[in-house]
């Protein structure tokens, strides 16, 4: 099933499910032979991120298992993180306009030190984890049927991102407003199906300023792996990353117009007119 909510599922029973399925989805990815283990990699880390999401959402519900598997889904995103990291830093490298001499000597740079041999015992120890993971699933605390149970969660994490938005002066302050504005994609995602004509557009715009910010944070990466070793790269990138500013402030303050209460309220009525549909 999709990463979703169900029209006729109730609420406990759509959170464990899709907390079931995510954790399926990333110990199949894990174990695809037929997927580079870079690949591999990235895409089981989209569903630990899909996981903390919902875990979100459910956050004082669940109360003290939230930090449980919170901490545990993070830190073994964490681990696997340096994989994609180095891989998105070649990638902003190859979004620049450079000479191919400069672009070559900086990419040799970049991949001198490359190395993924922890890889394949990083892989293992997350597929040992998966297991005790899905089965703490069953020992959460019962949740209600109600579309209060993911309200305080939704709420907070559209003000968080509304709050990130009017911070965001820093490349580290960009960072975190990207961190709460992927939350919130995510949290349209499960909430598409409620009113998809109004839905799926909403998390279209989320998902293009999180690639805007994602870019951006991609570039100070970059800049940080270079240091000094190309004043023309630091230069270009720079650009860059003012043009993604400007971008991702137009179209964030269209995204994040509402008050969180506003927000709140008008989901609300979208949940409530599709399940008693």
């Amino acid at each position: 099933m999709a990463y979703a909510f169900e029209q006729n599922e109730p609420v406990p029973a759509a959170i464990a499910r899709i907390m079931r399925e995510q954790i399926a989805r990333a110990r199949a990815q894990l174990t695809d032979e037929g997927e580079p283990r870079e690949e591999r990699v990235h895409d089981a880390r989209k569903r630990f991120k899909e996981t903390r999401a919902l875990l979100r959402m459910i956050r004082k519900p669940l109360g003290a298992q939230f930090a449980i598997e919170n901490a545990w889904f993070r830190d073994a995103g964490r681990e696997l993180a340096a994989v994609r990291d180095a891989d998105a830093v070649l990638e902003a490298l190859a979004t620049l306009e450079l000479s191919r001499w400069v672009r070559a000597r900086v990419k040799k740079h970049l991949t001198k030190n490359r190395d993924h041999a922890p890889l394949d015992a990083l892989i293992a120890k997350t597929m040992n984890q998966l297991t005790i993971a899905e089965a703490r699933v069953a020992l959460w605390p019962p949740l209600d049927d109600a579309f209060d149970t993911i309200a305080g969660g939704l709420r907070r994490i559209y003000r968080d991102a509304q709050r990130s938005m009017k911070t965001a002066h820093s490349a580290e302050a960009i960072h975190e407003w990207r961190k709460q504005v992927k939350t919130h994609w995510y949290h349209a995602q499960l909430l598409q199906p409620i009113w998809p004509p109004v839905m799926k557009p909403y998390a279209e715009m989320l998902d293009k300023l999180s690639h805007l910010l994602g870019d951006h944070h991609d570039l100070h990466v970059l800049a940080e792996n270079i240091g000094r070793k190309s004043p023309t790269v630091l230069r270009v990138a720079a650009a860059r990353q003012k043009e993604l500013e400007e971008k991702a402030a137009e179209l964030g303050s269209r995204i994040f117009a509402e008050q969180p209460d506003a927000f709140l309220a008008r989901i609300r009525k979208y949940w409530s007119t599709w399940r008693n549909s």
